[in-house]
């Protein structure tokens, strides 16, 4: 016969919560970098180092490496300050029934009823 558990259920979703900040965070700083990066070889490659040169095509011809850069920039800077508030959050967050444990509540000495 199947039987459910449900604090097995809310401790997969604890993982979770507790998990996706953090993998978001990195991912966010693997994305921004690379869009950084990718911002800066259009930069160099096609501003600076065709300056001066009668042909300027590249201006344009490069322009796929660099909107794929700007948006993985957007996109990181976004995902890395999810991931830093939901971090925040998380941490000034005390979970009912741990009230012993110490919580911001607790240190100032506010009584819960």
């Amino acid at each position: 016969m199947l039987s459910y558990d449900k604090n097995k259920n809310v401790d997969e979703h604890s993982k979770l919560s507790r998990t996706l900040p953090y993998l978001a965070l990195a991912f966010g700083v693997l994305t921004a970098f690379t869009g950084t990066a990718f911002t800066v070889l259009y930069i160099i490659e096609a501003v600076i180092a065709r300056a001066g040169e009668p042909d300027q095509s590249l201006l344009f011809w490069y322009l796929p490496v660099l909107y794929p850069g700007l948006i993985g920039m957007l996109i990181g800077t976004v995902m890395v300050v999810w991931g830093v508030s939901r971090l925040r959050k998380a941490r000034l967050h005390v979970p009912p029934g741990n009230a012993q444990q110490g919580g911001a509540a607790d240190t100032q000495g506010e009584v819960k009823l």
